[in-house]
């Protein structure tokens, strides 16, 4: 009896083990369907649109210097263009026209933006003589000599200047170094960046009449702090460049310039610097600074003649403007401002109006 008993007791407990198992084989099963139905049932995620989301807070893309790369109309900031984020890709494409007391530039161009980390752009600019074209040929006749009335066909064909229009491409590349601009903001390190820009004049011949070179390039680290909780609580922006160069009124006129023996090709180390204050979150307000390099062109300003006429052209005032940033919405931005550039090709007082307009992607 005792040993059927404990037969019993022994057949029920593994029967007990063996069913137990079960149970949690099937529920474990059924779980795992369900799972793997609820999952089947999401959609896949779209990686495709995702790469493309303009992941940025909106205006944090910054606008478009004239030069091609983000920033603000004249200094390019530490920003990445666009509004990516990492994993993403973008872009802009932008137009801008300056409208000055004598002379008129247009440009436009775009940039191509990776992972918030690499922008790499382009940008085309015309820089209009108009009929202050024909004042500069009356002042090289000054120089040579020649009577007044004298008429433009005697000057070289590449000192024709009435209504001549200035060309210069531009192509650039921006590396993100260190730290985020927007959401580092337990910390006063800055976002900083690196640039390089190649520029190519297209009037070669002017250039070289002028004794500068038509092609150069430029260096430049960037550094850009954004407070989103900054002054009187708005987001408040700072930048600082500084900018390895030679080129003259940004290349328009050309690279390096004259000296007593010979061309003079060094680079200049200039500041540049940018401020923006948002009134709201589609409202920018601001200013900027910028340094210019001074070359000699034409000849030494102690050659008879052409030293006087050089002189007046090598005259170079720093830019500055101040300016307000609207954002209709994420994807577009347009910029009005008052631009100051002093002093151009011995025109003075070149100043006036600057409109920009900059699409995102």
């Amino acid at each position: 009896m005792k040993k059927a008993r404990a037969s019993l007791k022994k057949n029920i407990t593994e029967y007990a083990r063996i069913y137990g198992i079960s149970v949690l084989a099937v529920a474990s099963f059924a779980g795992s369907s369900a799972r793997a139905q609820m999952v089947a049932a999401e959609p896949a995620p779209n990686l495709t649109a995702h790469m493309f989301d303009m992941g940025g807070l909106v205006t944090t893309g910054a606008v478009t210097a004239v030069g091609g790369a983000a920033g603000g109309g004249i200094v390019p900031w530490a920003l990445i263009g666009g509004y990516t984020t990492k994993d993403q890709v973008g872009g802009t494409a932008f137009y801008t026209h300056v409208f000055l007391r004598n002379y008129q530039l247009a440009t436009y161009g775009g940039l191509f933006a990776l992972s918030n980390r690499v922008e790499l752009s382009f940008a085309h600019q015309s820089f209009q003589l108009g009929s202050t074209g024909a004042t500069l040929d009356g002042k090289i006749f000054n120089a040579l000599g020649a009577p007044a009335n004298t008429p433009e066909s005697v000057l070289p064909h590449a000192l024709r200047l009435d209504n001549v229009n200035i060309n210069q491409d531009i192509i650039g590349i921006k590396v993100r170094l260190y730290g985020n601009a927007i959401y580092d903001q337990g910390t006063l390190i800055p976002q900083i960046s690196v640039g390089y820009e190649y520029h190519h004049n297209e009037n070669s011949s002017f250039t070289r009449a002028i004794g500068t070179r038509p092609s150069g390039s430029e260096y430049y680290i960037a550094a850009t702090k954004v407070w989103l909780n900054g002054l009187f609580g708005h987001y408040t922006m700072v930048t600082a460049t500084l900018d390895a160069t030679n080129a003259i009124q940004n290349g328009l006129l050309g690279f390096g310039g004259v000296g007593p023996n010979g061309p003079k090709t060094g680079y200049h180390i200039e500041p540049e610097f940018a401020v923006g204050y948002w009134l709201n979150n589609n409202l920018v307000v601001g200013g900027e600074y910028r340094f210019m390099p001074h070359y000699q062109v034409v000849a030494p300003g102690n050659v008879p003649g052409y030293g006087p006429l050089g002189n007046a052209l090598s005259k170079t005032s720093d830019w500055k403007d101040v300016y307000i940033a609207y954002f209709p919405v994420k994807y577009l931005s347009i910029t009005l401002a008052y631009a100051d550039l002093g002093t151009i090709a011995s025109e003075k007082n070149q100043n006036g109006v600057y409109l920009s307009a900059t699409s995102s992607f």
